[in-house]
Order: C-alpha cells, then structure tokens, then sequence
C-alpha cells in the first residue's frame, strides 16, 4: 500500500522548519472508518429519537404498545401458579421497621403452599408490595400477627379490603395476640389506660373504620360483585401457649403454622411463627431479642427469616441525634436495643440449629448503600457455620421444593 506524506510545522525544531510527517495508507482507512462507525452511531441515535417521538406523541401507537402490554400480562398465570407446586414458599412484602426507608415496607411475609396463602403481619406500605407481584390476594384467608406494634398492624385494612376486591367472598380470619396481662400503668388525662386491645379488638376497630368503604363500594358496583360477607374480618385471640411449647394455629391441605412465644419485652404476648408443609420447615421470628424458643424451633429447618437490629451502627443515630439536641428521641432510640437481636445473633441461632439459610429482616437501621450492607454484616462471618446468609430484601422469593433439600432465592417481582 502507498504512503502519502503531508508536511506540517513543529513547534519544537529549533528553526520552525517544516516537518514531514508520515501517514501510512492503514491509517487513513482507519480514519475513514472511525467516520463510518460515528456516522451509523449518529443515525442510530436519531432513529431512536424519532422512534421516541412518535410513541411519546402518536397516540395510535400508545393504544397499541398498551393493549399488547395488557395481553402480555393477562396471559402468563403469573405467580398465582406458586400456590400449588407443591413447594413451600415464602415471600417478603416487607422488610423494613419503623425508620423511613423507601427500598423497604414493614414487616410482612407471605407464606404460600397448598393453594393458600397466609399473610404473618401487615406492616404500612406491604400491601403495595403483594400487588407489584401480582399475588393472587383472593387467596389470601388468614392474617397471622406477630405482636400489636403499629408498623405490624398498619395496612391490616388495605389487606382485607383489597383482597375481598380481588375476589374473596368470605371473611378474612385474622389471628394474634391477647391484650397485655396488665394494662400499662400510665393513662391520659381523662383515666384512659392503655393496652387493653387484644387482637379481636384491634380487628373490630380496623372493621368499623373501613365499614362505610365497603358499603361505598358494594353500592358503585353491587353485591353480586362484592360479596358482602367478603368485607367482613373476624379477629381471633391465640392462646397463649407456655414458653418453648408449639401452638397451632392453622392447618389446612398439608399447611401447618404454630406459634410460639418470643422475647420482645415489654410486649407480651410476642410471636414467632413456625411452618410446615411437604417436609419443608420455615420459621419466622418476629420481632425478639435473643431468645432459646427461636433456636428450638428452628431446629434443622430450611429457612430462617429472623429480625435484625445493628445496636452499634443504631448507637451511632442514637450519639447523632442526642448531639444534634434532640435527647428525647435518643433516648426512645436507645431503648430500642434491648428488645431486638443483632446479624450476630441471629446467625448464633441459625447456626446451632442447623438452619440452612438465614435471611435477615425488619432490618434496622436502612442500609442506603453497600458501605452500610458491610457495617451491618459485621461480626457474621464468624460465627456463620454452614447457614448461608443474606439481607432479605421487598419482593425476596424464598422456595422450598417438595423432595429435595434445596432453597432457592428469586425475585418477584
């Protein structure tokens, strides 16, 4: 191939003199096709600027783009084909706690298998989670409630109003603790005390603020779509069992669910929830500290979804907040720490009772960004065992086939 020279000046000789420079024939073909290559790249882009132009703004093809989208969707059964694979499931619709996090909703897990899926609490923002992916809510006929704190209670009406929408037509069982053994002994102005609601209570009164939007709603579209007895929710009280004794609470086609006592003082009663189906075992902590039940409960089970506080990266809010000249809700932080147990602990119990996976929720504090992921897991890698271990995250899919001892992670949706 030829060479072809072309002169040009160098600042640097010593008299300006020109100096030829030498371009060899590779080089310019090269050029060129640098020049092609930038050239299909420009007409890409602007094929891909009219092509956005004319969906954002022709609304023929808005119409189309939308009814082939519907179609899609409508014709995959979706995850309602979870209910009856004969695997036990267990999905998060929430893993978060009372500080605000907008990755994470509260507490709420969904646990599937049987053809029916019980709910283990409703905590604010769940219910949000159960439609992104796209569970079949008419299913639903239980809610189990872990204890009456408010970020395990709060969107307990969306659940029983939205799943009746879906289709359910019969009343909705809602299950969980008696009132305090002892009212709290402070009281309000007017000699009101405080924690005398037990879970039949707390459903009469989310029954009775949701009482005139069913009756709206069976009006705008009629009984023959909305079941009237579907709106209803029928509170039950668990019997509070002994420590370190099971107590059944559902059983129905294979699926078994039990309560047993935890440690999340001063609330009493306080649940985890232990479940059984096709010899697969999940256990779900609820909120505690470090408690002997949940490690024997927990005894070679498949899963272990256990709640997780950091006390020293919370210590850190607590130190910033009492600084910043807010003491009070320092304090109210700090006492935080007693009644909840650590990544640590967590995986102590998992690995003394052989649990295959831990997966960590109502996770505290919100972790932003990787560098929290790694404060938080601090310490876990030494005493992990053979648990693997993950943060449980909204929409985490944990599935136990029937037969085989695996646990699969997925997400949903």
């Amino acid at each position: 191939m030829g060479v072809t020279s072309y002169p040009r000046f160098c600042a640097n000789s010593e008299n300006n003199r020109p100096e030829v420079v030498r371009l060899t024939g590779e080089r310019i073909m090269a050029g060129r096709g640098m020049k092609i290559l930038g050239g299909l790249v420009v007409a890409v882009a602007a094929v891909g600027v009219i092509g956005y132009g004319v969906v954002m703004n022709v609304p023929a093809v808005q119409d189309t783009i939308m009814k082939r989208t519907i179609a899609q969707r409508l014709a995959t059964s979706g995850p309602a084909a979870l209910l009856d694979d004969g695997a036990l499931h267990v999905f998060l619709c929430g893993t978060g706690s009372p500080m605000p996090d907008m990755t994470r909703a509260n507490a709420c897990s969904a646990i599937m298998a049987g053809g029916h899926m019980v709910i283990i609490d409703t905590g604010p923002g769940s219910w949000r989670r159960i439609a992104e992916a796209r569970l079949p809510a008419a299913k639903i006929d239980t809610i189990l409630l872990t204890h009456l704190h408010s970020d395990h209670i709060g969107d307990l009406g969306e659940f029983a109003t939205q799943s009746w929408i879906a289709g359910r037509s019969t009343p909705l069982d809602v299950r969980g603790p008696t009132a305090l053994p002892e009212p709290a002994a402070d009281t309000d102005s007017q000699g009101k005390s405080f924690g005398t609601s037990s879970t039949e209570d707390v459903v009469k009164g989310f029954a009775l603020a949701y009482n005139s939007d069913a009756a709206f709603r069976i009006l705008h579209h009629g009984a023959d779509h909305l079941i009237p007895d579907g709106a209803d929710m029928v509170g039950h009280n668990i019997v509070t069992p002994d420590y370190n004794v099971l107590q059944p609470v559902y059983e129905r086609d294979g699926l078994k669910i039990s309560a047993f006592l935890v440690d999340h003082t001063p609330i009493k009663p306080a649940y985890g929830y232990r479940v059984e189906y096709n010899g697969r075992v999940a256990v779900l902590s609820g909120d505690t500290a470090k408690t002997e039940s949940v490690e024997r409960f927990s005894k070679d089970a498949d899963l272990l979804v256990h709640e997780a506080l950091n006390k020293e990266m919370v210590q850190m809010i607590v130190n910033g907040v009492t600084t910043s000249g807010n003491p009070r809700l320092g304090d109210m932080a700090h006492d935080t720490l007693d009644y909840h147990a650590s990544p640590v602990e967590a995986a102590e119990i998992a690995n003394a009772a052989g649990v295959k996976l831990l997966v960590y929720s109502h996770v505290v504090p919100p972790l932003p960004n990787a560098i929290a992921e790694r404060m938080f897991m601090r310490g876990v890698d030494a005493v992990q065992g053979d648990a693997d271990v993950k943060i449980g995250y909204d929409g985490m899919l944990i599935t136990m086939p029937a037969g085989s001892d695996k646990v699969e992670v997925s997400k949903l949706p």
